[in-house]
């Protein structure tokens, strides 16, 4: 009778995801984050349902969890990101459900993208930049409490001999990494670029073999992980400034920020050579990339959002 009773009162509350994984991208590997964050709590069962159309091999993140039907009136809660919104609401759900709602991008807040239309969705939202909150808050669309939950990563120690002098990660960028490929194998430089995805693992050999990380993103992101993982496995990275970058990338503190065109890319990657033979001003980039690094563990990722998720009742009832 106890146990029951016990069970009753301490019912762990149901959390249901919706993934389509066709292509890994860092917002899947994000989202499987907040997936794994509940799964560590007691207090919390996070379900998966998986579109169709998901890819099921290893690049999925959640390869070999089962795939639940997408029922939301099951759960006490559903979290989304991204174009879930539709699936959700286009499927019998609970009125009054707390939505979860994971915010990775300042496109959000553009009327000209289909995400924008979801922002008078009532739903606790969870930004990974202030830039990203920022940029919702200032539509004044958006229904419910939005915090700010910096993106954390934690990442394999590697001890790899310096093959590279440099890589470049153009995935985003292939027409312009290559113009940088050519400058600086031209010049001498060995250098190693990554214009397609890779499996993360290499990527992350690659990275602790370069010396010099040139890093392309899109010209505007919602926090850009990769500039972490550089900072984790190089001695010095040159990232432009993205918009979602800017509260983690400092220029001229832990890493170098061009303006974003071929010839400011290549003065930096210059004044990056030339830092290189400085071995103090080495040391303090290298101290600051630290401790950046430091500041953005998923340890502090999962601490601020099961401190909202165990006052979803009363942020709801706001």
């Amino acid at each position: 009778m106890f146990k029951s009773l016990y069970q009753k009162i301490f019912r762990p509350k149901r959390v249901l995801f919706y993934r389509d994984v066709q292509k890994l991208f860092g917002g899947h590997l994000k989202v499987a984050d907040y997936f794994e964050h509940l799964a560590s709590s007691a207090s919390f069962v996070p379900c998966v349902s998986l579109s169709d159309n998901s890819r099921m091999d290893a690049s999925n993140p959640w390869f070999g969890k089962r795939s639940v039907e997408y029922l939301p009136a099951n759960y006490d809660y559903v979290f989304l990101a991204g174009m879930d919104w539709r699936d959700y609401l286009a499927v019998d759900h609970p009125p009054n459900q707390p939505v979860i709602n994971l915010i990775q991008h300042v496109r959000h807040a553009d009327p000209a993208e289909d995400v924008y239309q979801y922002l008078t969705q009532r739903a606790i939202r969870i930004c990974v930049s202030q830039q990203v909150a920022d940029a919702i808050q200032q539509t004044e669309k958006v229904k419910g409490p939005v915090f700010t939950i910096p993106n954390g990563v934690d990442l394999p120690d590697l001890s790899l001999e310096k093959s590279y002098d440099v890589i470049i990660l153009g995935v985003k960028q292939p027409g312009l990494s290559r113009e940088i490929h050519e400058q600086l194998t031209v010049s001498g430089e060995k250098v190693v670029l990554v214009s397609e995805q890779v499996p993360r693992d290499l990527l992350f050999e690659y990275l602790a073999a370069s010396r010099v990380a040139i890093l392309l993103p899109n010209v505007t992101e919602g926090f850009y992980l990769p500039a972490l993982e550089a900072m984790k496995y190089c001695d010095l990275v040159i990232v432009p400034d993205c918009v979602g970058n800017r509260d983690f990338c400092k220029d001229n503190q832990n890493c170098l920020m061009p303006e974003y065109n071929l010839e400011a890319i290549l003065a930096s990657a210059a004044q990056a050579k030339h830092l290189l033979q400085n071995e103090h001003v080495l040391t303090v980039f290298k101290r600051e990339m630290g401790e950046t690094l430091r500041a953005h563990n998923l340890a502090k990722e999962r601490q601020a959002f099961l401190e909202i998720m165990a006052n979803v009742k009363k942020l709801w009832a706001m």
